[in-house]
Parts: C-alpha cells; sequence; structure tokens
C-alpha cells in the first residue's frame, strides 16, 4: 500500500472515531429545557394573580402620571399618588400636585362613609363627599382582580427583573369603562393598552400601567403606573379628628 492510501485510511479511521465519540457523548446528555418556557399556562398564571389579589387585606402603592398629562385633580396637575389600603374600606392617599403656587401635597382620609380632605400639610381637614374623590381605592385587591379576566388578548412580551424579581411582562387590551370601579367618574368608550408585571414565581402583581385616556379631559398619551409596594403589612388608617368633633 502507498504511502498516501495509507494516510486516507488513516484519516477515515479518524473522521468515523471522532463521530462515535460524538454520538456517544450526545446519547448520555439531556437537552437543557428552553429558559424561556413559562412553568405554567398563561391562563393559569392569570388566574392565580387574580386569586392573590382578591386575597389582600392591605396594600400599599404608588401611582405615578408618568407624562403628567392626565387630566386635573382639584384643579391641580397630579404627578403621584402614594397610598394605603385596608380592608374592608379604609384609604388614606398622599397626592403630589402641580398647583398655582408650586407644589402641594393633598391628603385623603376615607373609612366606610366618611371622606376627609386637607389641600397642604398645613391646612385644616374638610368633609370631602366620597362621589368626589376620583379614584376608588378601597379593596383595591379585588378592584385589580377584576380587570385581569378582562383583559382581550393577553399576551406575553418579555421577561424583566423588578428589584431583583424575575417578572413576566403580560399585555392586553380594555376599555376605560372597565376601570369604572377604580376611577369613579371615568368616561366610556376609550380603548386601555393595560400592562401587567408578574411575579414569575409567586404569580403576585408587582406593577400594572394603563395606558391611554380615562377621562375625556386626558392627553391621549397619558399613562399611569401603579407599583405594589407592601402587601398585608400593619396599616393604621384614621379619621381625622374632626370626624369625632374634637
Amino acid at each position: 500500500m502507498n504511502s498516501s492510501a495509507v494516510m486516507r485510511l488513516r484519516l477515515s479511521i479518524s473522521a468515523m472515531a471522532t463521530a462515535f465519540l460524538l454520538l456517544a457523548a450526545g446519547c448520555g446528555v439531556e437537552s437543557e429545557p428552553d429558559p424561556e418556557e413559562p412553568k405554567v399556562s398563561l391562563d393559569e398564571m392569570l388566574a392565580n394573580t387574580g386569586e392573590s389579589l382578591a386575597a389582600m387585606n392591605s396594600v400599599k402603592f404608588e401611582m405615578t402620571d408618568e407624562k403628567e398629562s392626565g387630566a386635573k385633580f382639584f384643579e391641580a396637575t397630579l404627578k403621584k399618588v402614594e397610598g394605603e389600603v385596608s380592608n374592608p374600606d379604609s384609604v388614606r392617599l398622599l397626592v403630589d400636585v402641580i398647583a398655582g403656587l408650586g407644589f402641594a401635597e393633598i391628603e385623603i382620609v376615607a373609612i366606610g362613609e366618611e371622606s376627609y380632605v386637607k389641600f397642604s400639610r398645613d391646612a385644616s381637614w374638610l368633609p370631602l363627599p366620597l362621589e368626589q374623590v376620583p379614584f376608588n381605592f378601597v379593596r383595591l385587591g379585588v378592584t385589580l382582580s377584576e380587570l385581569v379576566p378582562v383583559m382581550k388578548d393577553p399576551t406575553v412580551v418579555d421577561r424583566e427583573s423588578i428589584d431583583g424579581t424575575g417578572v413576566v411582562r403580560v399585555d392586553g387590551d380594555i376599555v376605560s369603562d372597565d376601570l369604572s370601579k377604580l376611577i369613579t367618574s371615568a368616561d366610556s368608550g376609550h380603548p386601555i393598552a393595560l400592562t401587567l408585571w408578574i411575579d414569575e414565581s409567586e404569580h403576585t402583581l408587582l406593577r400594572l400601567r394603563i395606558d391611554g385616556q380615562i377621562f375625556d379631559d386626558d392627553a391621549p398619551e397619558t399613562t399611569r403606573l401603579i407599583n405594589i409596594v407592601e402587601v398585608d403589612t400593619p396599616v393604621d388608617i384614621q379619621l381625622p379628628s374632626i370626624a369625632s368633633g374634637s
């Protein structure tokens, strides 16, 4: 056998040996699961999220008018709401606004059928009819839980992280009428894009964005972002002393 034939034989044997080793290695290793593959179906995740919202006994949250383009809040531009809610019927809100003289903080406290407002830190408390409170955050968890099943075409669009927690971002559509329990004087007929950020392991809601007009006076580009800050931590909400006449 000449030298060139020997060389071809050696190359052929080497190639066969390599192929055999690769095949053997492949037979002994299971393929890694797709990291993007959801652990449960989207329907199950949303159902779990709704149940966890409905079960909340207290919640601390923040709501931001991201473009400050929403309808006026007591004739002022709303920037941010910090709120505490305790079941069954207690709410305290601190609302940062831009008024004619600059920044101001409006405080609202409501328990049961009574609600009060003061229009700056140093102002006096005044009675406030419940129908004049623009937002109904009483039993916020139940109200938000009722939004989840009315979302049209909910879709997982991304996986992200909020403060180190892995979340699933879900986009869907609602209409402003669906927000009537949360926004007491919401106008009807406006399309809304609703985005939920859901803890991927616990299926709890951490954040939601309401993108679109809720009121006729909202600018079309208005977006409101709600962050769930704490759930089921002690919340102490008391009516001001004016409520008891003292």
